[in-house]
């Protein structure tokens, strides 16, 4: 069984009535979530994009925002791989947390989660 994501929280920071953070990401080689998908082109499914590196974070910064409802407006825009170096940014409004997951100037994933 391979590793789990690497995973660094930044600091909340607070800006224009919303609360901001940004998460460092790397996917490692032997990432549990790779096997099997796809052999010989390995990409980091959808589910393992939201859940450990977007919701779990949020989860852990805001855990007054309760279960999260819905998710509004994904898109996947670029495919995440072994190696690659992301960040995210989490963007806090009310009960609203909008996301995105870049990989340097490449906006793979984005999206809103709403909780409440």
């Amino acid at each position: 069984m391979g590793r789990e994501f690497q995973i660094e929280v930044g600091p909340i920071e607070r800006h224009d009535g919303e609360e901001r953070c940004r998460v460092a990401v790397r996917v490692s080689d032997d990432l549990r979530y790779l096997e099997g998908h796809f052999p010989g082109d390995p990409i980091v499914p959808g589910i393992a994009q939201l859940l450990p590196i977007v919701h779990d974070p949020v989860a852990t910064l805001w855990p007054d925002l309760g279960p999260c409802r819905a998710i509004k407006r994904l898109k996947f825009r670029a495919a995440l791989r072994p190696g690659h170096a992301l960040e995210v940014t989490l963007r806090r409004q009310g009960d609203k947390v909008r996301f995105g997951i870049t990989r340097g100037e490449t906006r793979c994933t984005d999206g809103v989660l709403v909780y409440g």
